[in-house]
């Protein structure tokens, strides 16, 4: 899972192609067993071995399009692979990686509960909040606060005494197995030195990843959208066109965006204009919030009152994007896109061009 423009050993597409396709088939069947048995295929060799950028980043939209569950897992686990490769002791950098080509599931944690999470040397105490995948995630980066600063660890994470999956209430995401996690009393390996989390570009820098994930779930809730009008015979209804139209054409568009951000923060560009590479990655996660909104309320008005009732799958998929695009500091990366552009004396254009 290596996120690199220039991995040595890309597996072929067909490989990544198959895994997608189990992983489909596993969710097709909508029940609790089969999101469980699709969401600990993400760890198979198929999706953690050396993938190129573009690959890794149609990887994480195909995934969300199956299920937006499945894509925050599968993005938790990329991002715990890229903390560890660019972070890690080889020792324990040795180890995950290990561990992950074996089908191990990693996630990262770092939103605290009402306890905040702390570290007293390598003991934790608090909790976690949000927590993704109780009871799939094998291992999780956890962030915690110390008299160093800010401390990442890798802690074991299937101790079900730890969980407390009744703590997400959502409305979406139910799939994703969230909730709060106890660390009180864990030990965790520490990764890297203090305050490296929210060193750029990896932090809102690899916010393309959402925006990939996004995408996903976007083109899941209109491709699901166009089978219930091509079921109703209502396909070439100008009336339907017209309203996914502009959020068909914008969903295209988004794309190249996406891949552009990725490219620049993965990259040497991103190396050496951190601050520029993560406001393009951020924009690119503002444009995809803003296109999921306006994807919900146009299926809604184009499906109608049947995709509220209980258990309607397209009503699903919109809960599920509605919660997933409220991801924090909103207001803040808007202004941190503004200030960078704004302040480039070569103007708006010189974004165009990168």
């Amino acid at each position: 899972m290596k996120i690199s423009a220039d991995a040595a050993h890309p597996l072929p597409p067909s490989a990544i192609d198959a895994q997608i396709a189990l992983l489909s088939r596993h969710a097709a069947g909508g029940s609790e067993a089969d999101l469980l048995r699709a969401a600990r295929a993400l760890g198979t060799p198929a999706l953690t071995g050396a993938l190129p950028l573009d690959d890794m980043a149609r990887a994480l939209r195909r995934i969300a399009a199956v299920d937006l569950s499945l894509g925050r897992l599968f993005e938790g686990h990329v991002n715990a692979r890229l903390l560890i490769e660019t972070y890690a002791a080889p020792g324990l950098r040795a180890e995950c990686l290990e561990r992950m080509a074996a089908g191990a599931l990693f996630g990262v944690w770092g939103a605290d509960g009402a306890e905040p999470v702390t570290a007293e040397g390598n003991l934790l105490r608090g909790r976690k909040r949000y927590a993704s995948g109780l009871g799939i995630v094998d291992l999780a980066v956890i962030a915690a606060k110390s008299a160093e600063g800010q401390r990442l660890f890798v802690v074991p994470a299937d101790d079900p005494a730890r969980h407390a999956p009744e703590e997400w209430e959502m409305s979406g995401m139910q799939a994703s197995r969230s909730g709060g996690f106890d660390c009180n009393g864990l030990e965790g390996r520490p990764l890297g030195p203090p305050d490296i989390y929210t060193t750029e570009p990896h932090f809102v820098g690899g916010t393309w990843r959402i925006a990939a994930v996004t995408l996903g779930g976007i083109g899941g809730l209109l491709d699901a959208a166009a089978e219930r009008l091509r079921s109703r015979g209502q396909a070439e209804a100008e009336a339907q066109l017209l309203r996914l139209a502009p959020v068909i054409g914008r969903a295209i568009a988004a794309w190249p965006a996406i891949l552009t951000a990725a490219r620049i923060a993965s990259g040497p560009e991103g190396i050496a204009a951190p601050e520029r590479a993560a406001a393009r990655s951020a924009a690119a996660r503002l444009l995809c919030e803003e296109l999921g909104q306006d994807a919900i309320a146009a299926v809604e008005r184009s499906i109608g009152l049947a995709m509220f009732e209980r258990d309607d799958p397209i009503g699903h998929r919109a809960r599920d994007l509605a919660c997933y695009l409220r991801q924090a500091a909103r207001d803040a990366f808007a202004l941190r896109v503004a200030r960078a552009v704004i302040g480039t004396p070569g103007g708006i254009g010189e974004w165009f061009d990168d």
